[in-house]
């Protein structure tokens, strides 16, 4: 898009003082990150298991709802139709899926084995098996890894159309700053940042809401007869499978995801939790109402070949409809919003190498000094390969997010509700589950198996690999009775929590 010199400056202006301001306040954070309760891999993953309502909700909120509702949904929705912005508004179960349906145990039990991580934690249920935590640690390199890239790949992308610059410049600043405020504040400055960050793209969303209906010369409901006219066809319903799959991965999936479900981790109190739910479901609400309802202008406001990509649209009405400074605003806060969500994913990552493969896997003994040394090389490490494979970004960032939330689906989902809520569940059968899972998903995901039935890939490999792992767990033996316990019991020995 052609901004005038002056529009630029203000905007860029803008940005530069909000992003410094948020290194500053990582610096900050890191002071108390310092002071905090527990060793440093505990203050780093779980930021001292203390976090408050805010924190709480609005971390899983950004965990599921950053770029991708901002960008990659309403690029969706620009080029494939209407349905999907129906599809989108399942993301609002979130808050209660993560927090309501397995905070509470989660939290309880994370606290019993003190388990730093979303693999540690699936470790202990399952009898320490380090084939489990190889498993797990894999998938989520690969496909949380993914997902980092998509995400990253919109803070490029905006950079981009405010400056005019080469999308690269952008996205080598992102990984800049999202390296430096996941080593000096961890989890604790991730989640603290986030809070600001969401309430300023509560607010912009909001603003821009009202500005970009108004910014069509024509009432809401005239814009949407207008585009029923001109575009027919972008209305017709996607197939209710097509409906049905996305419900299932963008709403009732969200718990299974690491860098999501590793809040459970981290909040202070029952009463936290439940307060939690009640603000993200609103903060959720008001993210999805006010930018999947921005669908309909940026489709009449922006014909077919006038964005530079679909995932662009939000970007762009900004900086048409608002004062420069206020366009500045809004898309620093969104930024902003990326680079904590981003950080989360780089934090969880880094953990799955240092703290789940490494310590766990390898040298239990580990020195504190070793380990802090290592995350700091595995944040920069990861960091800079999610760089490289974002600097050939997709089309369309939801394209890639879908993707990868559907491998995290098939091996997370019956792994981790299983071990939440059937005792009978152990360590072979979430072995064979793991691997039948990604193994159907990339194989009907290929067209090598053609047996999706009109469904999403991760719909039938999800369902075969949970009736794998019941059956095998089913004809081998149980858990362990110290695990039991920890995970079931109200009471449980002390003993129950350590592992062998």
């Amino acid at each position: 898009m052609n901004l005038s010199t002056n529009q630029r400056i203000i905007i860029i202006t803008v940005f530069a003082a909000y992003t410094i301001f948020q290194l500053v306040y990582s610096l900050v954070t890191r002071k108390a990150m310092a002071k905090g309760k527990g060793d440093y891999l505990s203050k780093f993953y779980t930021g001292g298991r203390s976090g408050g309502v805010l924190v709480t909700a609005m971390m899983v909120s950004a965990g599921v709802a950053g770029a991708g509702v901002f960008m990659g949904v309403p690029g969706y929705t620009y080029t494939f139709g209407a349905t999907w912005m129906v599809c989108c508004f399942w993301s609002m179960c979130t808050n209660f899926m993560v927090l309501g349906l397995i905070g509470k145990r989660v939290g309880i039990v994370a606290r019993r084995t003190d388990s730093k991580t979303f693999v540690e934690l699936l470790m202990h249920r399952y009898n320490n098996s380090k084939i489990v935590g190889a498993l797990c640690g894999l998938v989520i390199l690969f496909f949380l890894g993914a997902f980092a890239v998509s995400t990253i790949t919109g803070g490029g992308r905006i950079f981009q159309i405010l400056t005019g610059q080469d999308y690269r410049i952008g996205l080598a600043i992102f990984t800049v700053l999202v390296i430096i405020a996941a080593i000096t504040g961890g989890i604790k400055g991730i989640a603290s940042a986030i809070v600001f960050q969401g309430i300023i793209m509560t607010v912009s969303v909001i603003i821009l809401f009202i500005m970009g209906i108004n910014g069509t010369d024509l009432s809401y409901t005239e814009t949407i007869q207008s585009l029923v006219k001109s575009n027919p066809d972008w209305f017709v319903p996607a197939s209710v499978k097509t409906v049905l799959s996305f419900a299932f991965l963008w709403g009732i999936t969200t718990c299974t995801m690491p860098h999501v479900t590793m809040t459970t981790l981290t909040y202070k109190d029952t009463q936290t939790l439940h307060r939690a739910i009640k603000v993200g479901a609103v903060v959720v609400a008001i993210w999805l109402i006010g930018l999947n309802g921005l669908c309909f202008t940026i489709k009449y406001m922006f014909p077919e070949g006038s964005l530079a990509t679909p995932d662009l649209g939000i970007p762009t009405l900004a900086v048409s409809v608002m004062p420069a400074w206020a366009a500045g605003l809004v898309l620093a806060g969104v930024c902003g919003a990326v680079q904590s969500s981003v950080g989360g994913m780089i934090v969880s990552l880094a953990g799955t190498i240092v703290s789940d493969l490494y310590k766990n896997l390898f040298n239990k003994d580990a020195k504190q000094e070793t380990l802090k040394k290592l995350n700091v090389i595995s944040v920069i490490v990861v960091a800079l390969v999610v760089f490289l494979f974002a600097c050939d970004p997709p089309e369309l960032l939801a394209s890639l997010i879908t993707y990868a939330t559907g491998g995290m689906t098939v091996a997370f989902l019956h792994t981790l509700l299983l071990g939440l809520f059937w005792k009978r569940a152990n360590e072979y059968g979430a072995i064979a589950g793991i691997i039948s899972g990604i193994g159907l998903y990339l194989l009907i995901d290929m067209g090598v198996l053609p047996i999706s039935l009109g469904f999403n890939s991760c719909i039938v490999a999800c369902l075969i690999s949970t009736i794998i792992m019941v059956v095998v767990s089913l004809a081998t033996p149980k858990c362990p009775y110290r695990v039991i316990a920890t995970w079931f019991g109200k009471e449980y020995p002390a003993e129950a929590s350590v592992a062998e």
